[in-house]
């Protein structure tokens, strides 16, 4: 039984993998590779906090960490990217599975 909160919160994670998947086209374009770097970390934050009200402490927590605490250096900026993005997104569809299965975690 998919609570209202649930269902919110499914409808906001669907609108930020769709809003990703535009950034990072556009971040694709940037010459500066820096600066579309920057649009995905101020992406990230705005989904931590837009997940908050939602989850459990220890969950924001995780993706606190994962998301905007730990760097990954694979040398090419723009194939850090791609991998920031794509770790971005299975996150946000794993947490879908979750909501979807289990519960908002």
């Amino acid at each position: 039984m998919m609570t209202d909160q649930s269902s919110e919160l499914l409808a906001y994670i669907q609108s930020q993998i769709k809003e990703i998947t535009t950034i990072h086209a556009q971040a694709e374009k940037a010459l500066n590779a820096v600066q579309g770097k920057d649009h995905v970390t101020k992406w990230k934050r705005k989904v931590v906090d837009g997940l908050e009200p939602y989850v459990s402490q220890a969950y924001l927590q995780h993706i606190t960490k994962e998301w905007l605490e730990t760097t990954y250096f694979v040398g090419d900026v723009f194939d850090e990217l791609a991998d920031e993005v794509d770790m971005c997104r299975r996150h946000l569809k794993k947490l879908v599975k979750d909501i979807q299965t289990t519960g908002i975690p």
